[in-house]
C-alpha cells in the first residue's frame, strides 16, 4: 500500500494516506488505527469469538500479526495476557523476544516466555533429524502443545491473516487434504483437552497488520523464519499477487469457502476418539501423545 495524498473517507480531510482498494475506501494515517480496530471488533462480533469478561491469551511472536492484535485487543480493553514461546533461532528469536518484552513492558500486558529448549533438550534441527520430520513442522507441534497446556482453558488468540488462510486453505486444495481443510474456520471450539482458538485478524490482510504497527510505531521482526516451510511461502507469494492484481479477490473467496466447507464437509469429520496421554494427559488419538513420542526417540538417540 502506497502512501499518497487523499480525502479520507471518515474524516473527510485531505491528508497523507492510503487507498484500500479491497474495500474501496481511502483512509489517512490518523484515521487508521480507529479503522482497523473497527475492523477486528466486527470479525470478533460476527464468529462470535469472545466478549470482555472473558480470559484470553494472546500467543505473540514478535511478528506484524501477533503485535498487531495485541496492540488492538489491549486498547479495545479486552482481559488479555500474552505468551512468547522463544524458539532458539538465533539473532532473529533474540530480537523478537526483545521486541515483545519491551512491548507489554510499555503497554503493562501480563507476559510469559518460554524458551523451546527449555522445554526439550536439543535444538529444533536436532528434533527434526530424530523426528524425520520438516523443522517447521516440529517446531510448530511443539508450539500447539505449548500454547494449549498454558492456556488452561483461556481463550487462544493467534494472528493469523487473510492471507495466512488463503494460502492454508489453496495448498490443501491442491493436495486434497480433507482433514485439515474441515478444520478452517475463524474459531475452533473448546473441547475436552483443548481450549477454544480463535483467528480475530481472518479478514484482515497482512498489509493491513503492517500499517498498522507502521503507523503506530511499534517494533516488530520483520526477518522471515529461515525454517519456515518454502511450499507454504509459495501460496502465501501467490495470495498476495492475486490480491494485488483483483484486490477484494481473497476476502471474497475467504468468505465463500466459509459459506461452503459445510455442504463438502460433515460437522463430523474431525470427532476422532480422543484418550489422554499416559505420560502428561495431553489429548491424542494414541497412547502417547506426539510430544513424548518425540521424547522417547530423544531418549534412544542419546543412549545411542
Amino acid at each position: 500500500m502506497e502512501i499518497k495524498k487523499i480525502r479520507c473517507n471518515f474524516c473527510g480531510f485531505l491528508k497523507k494516506g492510503l487507498v484500500l482498494k479491497h474495500y474501496n475506501l481511502k483512509v489517512c494515517l490518523e484515521c487508521f488505527p480507529a479503522f482497523f480496530k473497527k475492523r477486528v471488533q466486527e470479525t470478533i462480533e460476527k464468529f462470535k469469538m469472545f466478549s470482555k469478561k472473558d480470559s484470553i491469551l494472546i500467543a505473540v511472536s514478535g511478528g506484524k500479526d501477533s503485535m498487531s492484535i495485541l496492540k488492538a485487543l489491549k486498547d479495545m480493553e479486552y482481559n488479555i495476557k500474552a505468551l512468547h514461546i522463544d524458539v532458539g533461532i538465533g539473532e532473529v528469536s533474540k530480537k523478537s523476544k526483545e521486541f515483545v518484552q519491551e512491548f507489554c513492558e510499555k503497554e503493562d500486558i501480563s507476559l510469559k516466555t518460554i524458551k523451546l529448549q527449555e522445554e526439550i533438550q536439543l535444538p529444533l534441527k536436532e528434533l527434526s533429524k530424530i523426528s524425520k520430520r520438516p523443522i517447521c513442522a516440529v517446531c510448530g507441534m511443539l508450539r500447539r502443545y505449548i500454547l494449549n497446556r498454558e492456556s488452561s482453558g483461556q481463550t487462544i488468540v493467534t494472528g493469523h491473516t487473510l492471507n495466512d488462510e488463503v494460502a492454508f486453505i489453496l495448498k490443501n486444495m491442491i493436495f486434497w487434504n480433507d482433514e485439515l481443510l474441515a478444520r478452517i474456520y475463524p474459531v475452533l471450539h473448546e473441547k475436552e483437552g483443548f481450549s477454544r482458538k480463535v483467528k480475530p485478524l481472518c479478514l484482515i490482510t497482512e498489509e493491513e497488520t503492517r500499517f498498522f504497527c507502521e503507523t503506530l510505531s511499534i517494533k516488530y521482526i520483520d526477518e522471515p523464519c529461515p525454517y519456515k516451510s518454502e511450499v507454504y511461502e509459495l501460496f502465501k507469494k501467490v495470495v498476495y499477487e492475486i490480491n494485488y492484481d483483483f484486490p477484494g479477490s481473497i476476502i471474497g473467496f475467504y468468505k465463500g469457502y466459509l459459506k461452503r466447507a459445510k455442504r463438502f464437509y460433515p460437522e463430523n469429520i474431525n470427532n476422532i476418539s480422543l484418550q489422554s496421554c499416559k505420560n502428561c494427559g495431553y489429548m491424542t488419538i494414541s497412547e502417547l501423545c506426539s510430544i513424548c513420542r518425540l521424547k522417547e526417540k530423544l531418549l534412544q538417540y542419546k543412549h545411542g
